[in-house]
């Protein structure tokens, strides 16, 4: 049957205030969420690490940045999908073990090549491409784990889980800085070791009753059945269609033009880059903070709507000749945006999906915003390379506010 937009709060007004209740937090949930930190810390290094190679050591210019960039989120755009029909299909929480244990492989190959004075382009895009290719089906199992260890509280736990993602990534945005003084092998085989630790804490994990499975048919017609699925449903695919155009517009500046702006603004290098990154970090953390004392939102589809023209108007002011102080405090700013457009858009589809197709459309959630990113990223850092980074942020602005103004009168988001 067609779910449709709740007539009833997600958060009731009653429970609003009482953020996470003492029982949110149940032992599986408590090694769920340390296996997540472990598992994210070395995507917070990677996250400064990559781009650094790529546009100081190697200062390439912003459209092979920008090529660089999309290239490392191509496996998501091709695998993901793949993911979520794999996670609805085995023991996800033995997959998971063993794909965190192969994650260990790619940077430690990595460190063996940079530490022998082996480094090209070509061969720091094709480390980024096998680790993503793993992280295609990672995510989806993930989030579909996720759901069978929460509880009743969906979005709490939700917001929760995405809080300790951005809050740990900053820790690993501070391994990152480091590059310069320690060097790329080092900060790689310290990636090597968390993934490890990810490993060993999901193996905590108690082992989980089995989902009553739906009759398995050809792989392409389980896929399109979730794909169909999220299409259908006046309630995923508006929030989906959003999560898109954030992938696009804002993940694509977040990870091409800030640190753009930073090398060539602010002469800015390693460290410069992980502080750019954190300080976005850092606002979406104070809004993911906000939010678990609030409990919720009540009408999460309007809040991600408001977000995104309030986030359109501050990204709008980086377009301005701003001393580096302010720079940073407006990428503060405009990052407090993201924590309500990642949890509520999560929360959204991730009550919607029903159990036996859970991993699958959480995968189409993942495609939204990972299938923007690559489209970005090129987007992007041709417009960096055309008109320079400071006009180049207009672009997005217009973009993001142009999509959220259709799906404002088209779709039942607000």
């Amino acid at each position: 049957m067609e779910k449709r937009w709740p007539t009833s709060p997600l958060i009731s007004p009653a429970h609003r205030s009482e953020g996470l209740s003492r029982g949110t937090v149940n032992a599986p949930l408590r090694w769920y969420l340390t296996s997540t930190a472990c598992y994210l810390m070395p995507g917070g290094i990677q996250g400064v690490l990559f781009p650094w190679l790529v546009a100081v050591y190697l200062h390439e210019t912003p459209e092979r940045v920008g090529l660089a960039q999309m290239a490392s989120q191509l496996p998501m755009l091709l695998l993901i999908l793949w993911g979520g029909l794999v996670g609805d299909r085995v023991d996800q929480r033995r997959f998971l073990i063993l794909l965190q244990l192969g994650m260990m492989v790619p940077p430690l190959v990595m460190a063996g090549f940079i530490g022998n004075g082996i480094i090209s382009y070509e061969l720091v895009i094709g480390w980024a491409i096998i680790g993503g290719s793993f992280g295609a089906f990672a995510q989806p199992t993930r989030d579909a784990l996720l759901n069978r260890v929460a509880g009743a509280e969906i979005q709490k736990v939700v917001t929760l889980s995405i809080g300790v993602q951005f809050g740990i990534q900053i820790f690993g945005f501070a391994f990152g800085s480091t590059a310069d003084r320690v060097g790329a092998p080092v900060l790689l085989v310290v990636m090597a070791l968390f993934m490890l630790a990810a490993a060993l804490a999901t193996s905590r994990i108690p082992p989980l009753p089995a989902i009553a499975q739906t009759p398995r048919r050809h792989p392409l017609r389980d896929i399109g059945d979730g794909l169909v699925m999220a299409w259908r449903s006046n309630v995923i695919r508006p929030a989906i269609l959003l999560t898109f155009a954030i992938g696009i517009f804002f993940a694509g500046t977040y990870m091409v033009i800030l640190p753009l702006m930073v090398r060539d603004l602010y002469a800015g290098s390693a460290g410069g880059i992980a502080a750019v990154f954190a300080a976005n970090m850092l606002g979406t953390c104070t809004t993911i903070v906000w939010l678990i004392r609030r409990g919720g939102m009540e009408r999460p589809g309007r809040a991600m709507l408001i977000n995104a023209f309030i986030s359109c108007g501050v990204l709008s002011l980086l377009n301005l000749e701003l001393p580096q102080w302010l720079f940073y405090l407006v990428v503060y700013l405009w990052g407090l945006g993201g924590g309500i457009s990642m949890t509520m858009s999560r929360a959204i589809v991730q009550e919607a999906a029903p159990d036996t197709h859970r991993a699958r459309i959480m995968s189409v959630y993942s495609l939204g915003m990972m299938g923007g990113m690559p489209i970005g990223s090129l987007l992007l850092g041709w417009c960096v390379g055309q008109v320079g980074a400071r006009d180049a942020v207009l672009v997005p602005v217009a973009g993001m506010a142009l999509v959220a103004s259709l799906l404002l009168v088209s779709s039942g988001l607000w």
